[in-house]
């Protein structure tokens, strides 16, 4: 016993040099629009820099919560960067380029800022109080140049593309000023060495200046050690098993949420940029976030849905990106039979990739059912809370909501065979978003029906 407690012990609840290092994959190394430092890693390695100690901060704690807000436009650019470097796929329209480029820096952006604003506001806040003033002095610099970078690679990401943003007259104008064939190709593939260059060197700069700050740090013992015991008192502390209840639920609830937003189809010249299997991705760890804090909660059918439909889900998608690549018709040619048989391929693994999903979806369902009970039944039994009538007949609309979805998963299966005509899109993905829409709608109502849990309330007619 007394080796396993020192192995345990020897586990560090947090490690803050893991926030330089995540740095350097959030800094991005951009050739021909392909990110070659995923940000998703970056992201892995802020939160193992937090670690537990999120628990006894509340800055860190909204810190840890940006940080999986953050995940979105990360897998969503590394997505991209499949794409384009594995599959090959180059022809984009520009103005798309320019807004997606848009969208997802500029949430990369405010979440970069408020994930480190909110970071150092607590370390600034563990310095002072561990009477560590010379890193107060420093930190404030870091924090700025951190920000300054930020928000100069917002800038510098979106200026090759701006010139998509001018007419055909326009550039006929300026050519005629300039006396020379300007055009936006020209004109970007002019501006985007030079901002590539000055991004990397400004980033290299700035990464000479923060990863060592950052390492001085962490090697700190006696400020480790001044947080670890902070950390320790507070989980020890009976009353902060709701705290840890409710962070708990909020990590896997926000991946849920994230994992139903890839149930839609987001289609970009037959390509699907919200791919299925993604949501197995996030539901798998949320999950099992969910059986770790919640031991009596096992739904072994689940996991092997989800798992069954990850794989063929990715079977799929690789089978139907190949079959709408133009390289492929034109490698079979006139052999049409191979190129029909890859797209019966494709359409059989989707249709098996859905009605997977659609048994995993009952399954969550009724698991996070028994999750809201397993809450309730025990605020009853040791919180003395009092049910009102709707709290306890929480699951009378379980079968128009089984109905539904069904509904929902057959529109799905659907999207494979009927002709891709405008209208079928939009109103294909028009029904998928009102199903994720009530979808989330109603995991956020367990979720905070599942909060209420612990806010123990009064008996009708008991005194103040």
């Amino acid at each position: 016993m007394e080796t396993q407690n020192a192995r345990l012990d020897t586990k560090k609840l947090f490690d803050f040099k893991f926030i330089g290092i995540g740095l350097i994959f959030l800094m991005d190394f951009n050739i021909n629009t392909i990110d070659f430092l995923p940000d998703f890693i970056g992201l892995i390695c802020i939160s193992a820099a937090v670690g537990k100690s999120f628990y006894m901060n509340e800055d860190l704690a909204r810190a840890k919560k940006y940080i999986n807000i953050a995940y979105a436009p990360a897998l969503v650019k590394f997505i991209w960067n499949v794409l384009f470097f594995v599959l090959g796929i180059k022809k984009i329209e520009s103005s798309f380029l320019l807004l997606f480029t848009a969208v997802t820096s500029g949430f990369e952006l405010v979440l970069g800022i408020l994930i480190f604003m909110y970071i150092f506001k607590a370390l600034d806040l563990f310095f002072l109080l561990g009477e560590k003033i010379e890193y107060v002095k420093n930190s404030d610099f870091i924090l700025k140049a951190i920000k300054f970078f930020m928000i100069f690679k917002f800038v510098l990401s979106l200026v090759p593309l701006l010139p998509v943003l001018l007419t055909d007259s326009a550039w006929d104008s300026l050519s005629v000023a300039f006396d020379a064939n300007l055009n936006a190709d020209f004109i970007k593939n002019l501006f985007s060495p030079p901002c590539f260059i000055i991004q990397t060197l400004t980033a290299l700069f700035l990464l000479s200046i923060i990863i060592p700050f950052f390492f001085a740090v962490a090697k700190d013992n006696d400020l480790y050690d001044y947080i670890k015991s902070k950390i320790n008192h507070v989980l020890l502390d009976t009353q902060f098993y709701f705290f840890v209840v409710k962070q708990n639920l909020h990590s896997a609830f926000l991946l849920f949420t994230l994992g139903c937003l890839f149930f839609m189809d987001f289609l970009v010249d037959d390509i699907n940029f919200l791919p299925d299997f993604v949501i197995c991705a996030l539901f798998i760890p949320g999950i099992f976030a969910i059986l770790k804090k919640n031991p009596g909660l096992k739904n072994k059918k689940l996991v092997i849905f989800l798992s069954a439909a990850f794989f063929v889900s990715i079977f799929a998608y690789i089978s139907g990106t190949i079959y709408r690549l133009e390289q492929t018709a034109a490698f079979f040619g006139e052999n049409v039979f191979y190129l029909q048989t890859l797209r019966y391929l494709y359409v059989i693994l989707f249709q098996v990739s859905v009605i997977l999903f659609l048994f995993a979806f009952l399954e969550f369902y009724s698991f996070i059912l028994e999750l809201r009970h397993l809450h309730f039944e025990f605020s009853v039994r040791y919180l003395d809370k009092y049910l009102t009538s709707s709290e306890k007949n929480y699951g009378k609309n379980k079968n128009k909501i089984l109905l539904a979805a069904g509904a929902a998963f057959c529109f799905k299966t659907l999207s494979v065979i009927l002709p891709q005509s405008g209208i079928v899109i939009f109103g294909h993905s028009m029904i998928l978003l009102a199903f994720v829409f009530f979808a989330v709608k109603g995991l956020f109502s367990v979720r905070d029906s599942i909060y209420g849990c612990y806010e123990v309330k009064r008996q009708p007619g008991e005194g103040k």
